[in-house]
């Protein structure tokens, strides 16, 4: 433990990676765990551009249930921890970044700065003909199609 102190208070660059167990204690299922399977389907085979381009519908659907989800959760202590952590380094000159593969958005909401989100987020949709991405907390299909 004493040589990783140190490590720490030489560092410059640090780098925090986290996976779906650190959301997880907020009460998001893992994707690929036992809350894997939204409906019948089977999560993994609705987070695909084939799955998107065969009925749009009921991925906007999924991602939906995903992001209303995730509104009603609150970043957990380890959350808070990071993000007090990189504050702390930060004022101390050092450059911290938060590596996440969570989609969830948990890690900004309890202050993270500097995160890149490894599978992207449940608030960025990117436009499949020119790509552009935007930050987008709406479902975009009308009443008509909801459930099609």
């Amino acid at each position: 433990m004493k040589s990783f102190k140190e490590s720490l208070a030489n560092a410059k660059n640090i780098l925090i990676l986290t996976g779906s167990g650190i959301s997880a204690e907020s009460g998001i299922p893992t994707f690929r765990g036992a809350g894997g399977f939204w409906r019948t389907y089977l999560a993994q085979s609705l987070a695909t551009p084939h799955a998107f381009k065969s009925n749009p519908s009921l991925v906007w659907e999924f991602y939906e249930f995903r992001r209303n989800g995730a509104a009603k959760v609150q970043p957990n202590k380890a959350h808070e921890a990071i993000a007090n952590f990189e504050l702390r380094l930060t004022r101390e000159g050092k450059n911290v970044t938060v590596v996440t593969q969570n989609i969830d958005g948990l890690h900004q909401r309890a202050g993270t700065k500097n995160i890149i989100e490894l599978h992207g987020s449940l608030y960025k949709t990117r436009c499949t003909k020119c790509e552009d991405i935007e930050i987008n907390h709406t479902i975009p299909i009308c009443p008509a199609l909801d459930g099609k």
